[in-house]
């Protein structure tokens, strides 16, 4: 039977190259073992079959390349060996889409294309995210159904996959929202999927490699996700045209000793010397003085900014004029603005001071009260992962878990390496296992499950109905949905 092509998953793409000098073929990166007198074609669609039984994946998308001529040519392959060449109908779709670009524009920097880059010298451009039509996804069937998991699930897990696909070596996930869980693509783009299905409902080209520091957020009135990839902020509409197999990325560069945050309502740089950079309502980026020994503790969509001093929460419009002030009353032992801040959510931040003594506390916005304080082992890093349960307002960073809803407490985390937190629970790995810590107890004492090895990994991300597993066989690294089995 031969396979539509209609009905074939946009993603995973495989990638087969065949070497300039004709002399080996790679499948995503890896070597194709290839005999004397093999055909370089048939070697590689027989290395693309064995892949997909390994991923339990019943068809694929391939993007062929000869790099001795730079020629490139898509096809179909399907577990039973069966090939769909591609070539002539991506041509016929290539002449359809240049005749619409020019009425169809992604996402664009001032009319400048559709990947622009703003020097932090153009501060008069507007950085403007188009709306766009939503993606309309064919009929989808999961795939990888069935894989089994390599390493063992916490208890009341399936050992076997309710869906899999091959992502990123060393890679995270990050469910990003309700119905879209971030995941990490091989050749470098990200995907977002729905999290029940594995279906993907849009991607984003030039990703950065650590999911988590990507944040939904919103520029100029529209809706986008924003991350700090090397010296650059960069933003990607939300939404995708169907005929589009990825959106680009708008990037504003930042120069060296600069940094921007995007786990706030609306992105900024920071240009040191107590001036911070942001876009208007029309895109258009320009600074702002906030009050000097003050740092910046939030943003709200239109651009209003809350900055705190040692002893004082300042409200500034997006221009700096402050239009209110409230009183802080600052831990003992500290003189200055916190060093770090850390968003848990829309009125709770984590603060740390390091002024000889460290000291970390939650601050709730709408009282300008920490809820809580204390004395950590250490405070946590500007490059340690933040996992927050928002429902269970829980977090856990570095070696310090926090409680911030009706009891709020700090809580000393063991040495261990945090994957993620789920409701009081928090995983993590240790040399070993794979362990969980549990928030309730002021010590909070590892916890293990039974493990096939101690490498086995703990999940990225757990939620009520199921768990997310990412792990390594040989050369392919495959993320996993484990569903709650009881």
């Amino acid at each position: 039977m031969t396979t539509d092509p209609e009905k074939v998953p946009a993603f995973p793409v495989y990638t087969l190259q065949i070497s300039a000098d004709h002399e080996a073929v790679t499948l995503d990166g890896a070597a194709v073992p290839l005999a004397d007198d093999d055909d370089f074609v048939a070697a590689g669609i027989a290395a693309i079959v064995a892949k997909l039984h390994r991923h339990h994946l019943g068809v694929v998308r391939v993007r062929a390349i000869d790099a001795s001529t730079d020629n490139s040519w898509d096809m179909i392959v399907s577990a039973t060996g069966e090939v769909v060449d591609l070539s002539e109908q991506h041509e016929a779709e290539q002449a359809r889409k240049e005749r619409k670009t020019r009425r169809t524009k992604r996402l664009m920097f001032a009319g400048l294309g559709t990947l622009a880059v703003l020097t932090l010298g153009g501060v008069t451009a507007a950085v403007v995210v188009a709306n766009q039509p939503a993606a309309q996804a064919p009929a989808y069937v999961s795939q990888g159904v069935g894989a089994t998991l390599p390493a063992a699930p916490p208890p009341q897990h399936s050992p076997t996959a309710a869906w899999s696909h091959p992502v990123a070596a060393g890679s995270t996930v990050n469910m990003i929202g309700p119905e879209r869980l971030l995941t990490a693509d091989p050749d470098g783009s990200v995907t977002a999927r729905n999290p029940e299905t594995g279906q993907p409902l849009w991607r984003g080209a030039g990703s950065p490699e650590n999911l988590h520091g990507i944040h939904a957020t919103s520029w100029a009135g529209q809706s986008v996700y924003a991350a700090v990839v090397g010296q650059e902020l960069r933003l990607w509409p939300t939404a995708m045209p169907h005929d589009t197999y990825s959106v680009s990325p708008t990037a504003i560069a930042m120069e060296p000793g600069q940094s921007a945050r995007t786990d706030v309502a609306l992105p900024y740089i920071d240009l040191g010397d107590w001036y911070i950079r942001l876009p208007d309502a029309a895109g258009k980026l320009h600074n702002v003085m906030i009050p000097p020994g003050s740092t910046v503790l939030n943003t709200t969509a239109d651009g209003s900014i809350t900055t705190l001093s040692a002893n004082t929460i300042y409200t500034l419009d997006n221009h700096g004029t402050i239009t209110a002030e409230k009183s802080f009353a600052a831990p003992a032992g500290t003189t200055r603005y916190p060093s770090r801040v850390w968003t848990l959510d829309e009125t709770h931040l984590l603060l740390a001071w390091d002024e000889g003594t460290d000291l970390v506390g939650v601050l709730d916005t709408t009282t300008g009260q920490l809820l809580v304080s204390a004395n950590p082992r250490a405070i946590p890093s500007v490059s340690d992962d933040l996992f927050v349960d928002r429902n269970a307002r829980t977090a856990a960073i570095g070696s310090i878990g926090v409680s911030y809803g009706s009891v709020a407490a700090l809580t000393d985390l063991k040495s261990a390496s945090i994957t993620s937190i789920h409701g009081t629970t928090v995983y993590a790995n240790t040399n070993n296992g794979p362990v969980t810590l549990d928030l309730t107890y002021p010590d909070a004492e590892m916890q293990k499950w039974d493990n096939y090895r101690t490498e086995d990994p703990a999940p990225e991300l757990v939620t009520n109905d199921a768990i997310y597993l990412v792990a390594t066989q040989l050369e392919n690294t495959v993320v996993y949905r484990s569903n709650r089995t009881q």
